[in-house]
């Protein structure tokens, strides 16, 4: 890594190598809002519509140079280069200030890749306040080598995580929700995993766009995983992801099981709440989430320890609101509708989540072709235990 020097004619300059193939590294740095989950010089990062492209502007704070130092430092910049693989460029317009910083990409093979950090400044106000804007430039490029030369550690895209062995049933594919872990489903994995393969997809640090997407990759990663057919087990947004999956025809689906499905959200309230994330400190989120998914998805009952909630502290906030915002405006009841493997949908009687009488859209999409079976005492995720041995019951028999 090489750093200009003192003469502000000279760029700030540092170049890095990364463990991860040119397109992943691009990938996982076009998600600008999960920035600060590697490159630590970055608290918080906003973008319209969560993608960046040539020509749109976009709002972040940068941490202080020193952890000590009282102040985060906001900025807004217009992106004015945008090519995929190669290059990133932004503009920081300010009165008597001028800066360009770009992000440079080169693959180095399969597996490998080069990331370089490129900045420049000019004007009388970066002239008077030298000594502070070098000293921030360093930290920035600092920040963003280390920050990418421990890429490889961190994990990208879907990962599958196998529970269980293999006892000449079809294995289950299994996608959890929102926060992409498998804690929301994590007891009736283990219940699934005693006598056959599981093999959840972990999500948590997926880069896509879309759904749709997203459902591609997570096949991709199975097919590369089994051969033959598989069973679907989707929790929430997982469910829809599976729904994907099946219709998506590129994996064999013998049998689909959906916990906590739906046709529509409650669009108004999950605007709001995303707003507010977007807003609010991540030491705030995390100390709230909690309680916040307990109003939302109980009744809890005695599951206050279930790893639901511990998960939903460590979850990358802005990759949740990506995840929320794909749900948000949209009818999936066409989407199960076109389901036409045998189907279970586990449904909880006091689901908080659903809208009024999505319930009644879910049975229509899906009978007379799939069963229904409504959990009592159960809100949108399996939490009291009475619930969950019930589900993982009807689940087990019917993957049978």
């Amino acid at each position: 890594m090489s750093i200009g020097d003192d003469d502000p004619a000279l760029p700030i300059e540092g170049w890095t190598e990364v463990p991860l193939s040119v397109e992943r590294l691009w990938h996982t740095f076009a998600d600008a809002e999960s920035w600060p989950a590697w490159n630590p010089c970055f608290s918080r990062v906003w973008v319209r519509g969560g993608r960046l492209r040539e020509g749109d502007s976009f709002v972040w704070l940068f941490n202080p140079i020193r952890r000590w130092y009282p102040y985060r430092l906001p900025a807004r910049a217009k992106i004015v280069e945008w090519r995929p693989y190669e290059r990133a460029t932004w503009e920081v317009t300010l009165p008597g200030f001028h800066a360009l910083h770009s992000y440079r990409f080169e693959a180095l093979g399969p597996d490998r890749s080069r990331l370089g950090s490129w900045e420049v400044a000019e004007g009388p106000n970066y002239v008077r306040l030298r000594r502070f804007w070098l000293a921030h430039f360093r930290y920035v490029c600092r920040s963003s080598m280390e920050g990418g030369a421990a890429l490889g550690a961190h994990r990208v895209g879907v990962r599958l995580r196998a529970y269980g062995e293999d006892r000449g049933r079809p294995p289950i594919l299994a996608v959890p929700g929102l926060d992409g872990s498998v804690a929301s489903i994590e007891p009736i994995v283990e219940r699934l995993a005693a006598d056959r393969r599981v093999l959840v997809a972990d999500y948590t640090a997926e880069h896509n766009h879309t759904l749709e997407d997203l459902a591609a990759e997570i096949a991709a990663a199975a097919r590369d995983a089994t051969s033959g057919k598989v069973d679907l087990l989707g929790q929430s947004i997982g469910t829809l992801l599976a729904a994907e999956i099946a219709t998506g025809g590129t994996l064999a689906v013998r049998r689909i099981a959906l916990i906590g499905t739906f046709t529509r959200v409650r669009d108004r309230s999950l605007r709001i709440a995303n707003a507010l994330s977007a807003l609010s400190p991540y030491a705030l989120q995390r100390w709230a989430s909690p309680a916040l998914l307990a109003l939302v998805c109980g009744p809890v009952g005695d599951g206050r320890r279930h790893p639901f909630f511990s998960a939903s502290r460590r979850s990358v906030f802005s990759r949740t609101r990506r995840r929320t915002a794909w749900q948000l405006a949209r009818d999936f009841a066409p989407l199960l509708r076109r389901l036409d493997e045998p189907l279970l949908v586990v449904l909880g009687e006091r689901d908080r989540f659903m809208p009024r009488g999505d319930a009644d859209r879910v049975r229509a999409a899906v009978q007379p072709r799939g069963r229904v079976v409504a959990i009592p005492s159960c809100g949108h995720v399996l939490l009291p235990s009475a619930a969950i041995e019930r589900a993982a019951a009807e689940i087990g028999e019917f993957l049978a």
